[in-house]
């Protein structure tokens, strides 16, 4: 009997210290994890404003998050509720419910670090509503300033790809003109829909206004030799083509349609159309926003 206890004893020993290891790897693998996605997501925001590899990054530019929640309060009613950065570096949750009116302004006590991780900051907003509220996070979208002066936006997207959802990133300039897009996480076909992430389909969307992109279809036609070449940074490099031609070469398609990849029409239409709904959705909303914070005077950090 003793010496079963004795074995007994020494299993759960091993077995406590094996689990007291495993969890030590595990936080410290988990904090290496997330400061690699913070590292990843900062360099693609930087790189869709404009200051990807080998460009300098200003020193005044800012770039700022706003959370989207989708709140539900004591009555059912639903709004949509934006924590957003203040002048005086707090942070608050504006209210807006769904015609786009302005409700409470309230404030949520949390620093900047605590908002970036998902479970503090549903904890902080879920602390900051009224009690019965229910706070359901949506997105989080991204405002930059190059110094006092409005640069652009930068919205997360999803759409239905071939075979499952399509993450992607929309980055628009101050007038909702698309600077860039880019493709997150996607499950398509090696050498078919994969071709989405190529600089030769996601260019194509390089300078479309908002008014294009209403109107923006698919068509499965080829792309026109000389608009193909521009469309790749590295092959317009190397055919010698200057800055002022890629520019006015790009111009002259500025209102095409997309042109399909060659046998993935579902993933170029998957694509086109997230970044249309993605636009669309972003202006309707951040007009409500705008009203909100002048209508109620909200000093933004932004």
């Amino acid at each position: 009997m003793k010496e079963i206890l004795k074995i007994t004893a020494s299993l759960t020993a091993v077995c406590i210290a094996a689990a007291l290891i495993l969890g030590a790897v595990f936080a410290k693998t988990e904090h290496i994890r997330k400061e690699n996605e913070e590292k990843m997501q900062e360099e693609t925001i930087r790189s869709l404003l404009g200051y990807g590899a080998g460009k300098q990054v200003p020193s005044d530019l800012k770039v700022f998050p706003v959370y989207r929640y989708v709140l539900q309060d004591a009555k059912g009613a639903t709004l949509l509720g934006y924590v957003l950065p203040m002048k005086d570096k707090g942070f608050a949750m504006v209210e807006i419910d769904l015609t786009g009116k302005p409700g409470k302004v309230i404030p949520v006590k949390a620093e900047a670090a605590l908002l970036a991780e998902a479970a503090t900051r549903d904890a902080a907003v879920k602390a900051a509503v009224p009690q019965g509220t229910k706070a359901i996070y949506a997105q989080t979208l991204f405002v930059a300033n190059l110094g006092s002066e409005r640069l652009g936006y930068v919205i997360p997207g999803v759409t239905q790809g071939f075979k499952t959802f399509i993450k992607l990133m929309v980055a628009l300039n101050r007038e909702y003109t698309v600077k860039d897009i880019a493709i997150l996480e996607s499950e398509e076909d090696p050498g078919l829909g994969d071709e989405i992430k190529k600089d030769y389909f996601k260019n194509q969307f390089e300078g479309k206004t908002e008014e294009v992109l209403k109107g923006l279809d698919v068509v499965k036609q080829p792309l026109p030799p000389e608009y193909l070449d521009v469309l790749e940074p590295a092959k317009a490099k190397k055919l010698g083509f200057s800055p002022e031609k890629i520019r006015e070469i790009k111009d002259a398609h500025l209102k095409d349609n997309i042109y399909a990849i060659t046998g993935a029409t579902i993933s170029s239409r998957a694509v086109t159309n997230g970044v249309k709904d993605t636009v669309r959705k972003f202006v309707y909303r951040l007009a409500a926003l705008d009203k909100a914070i002048k209508q109620e005077k909200i000093e933004v950090a932004f």
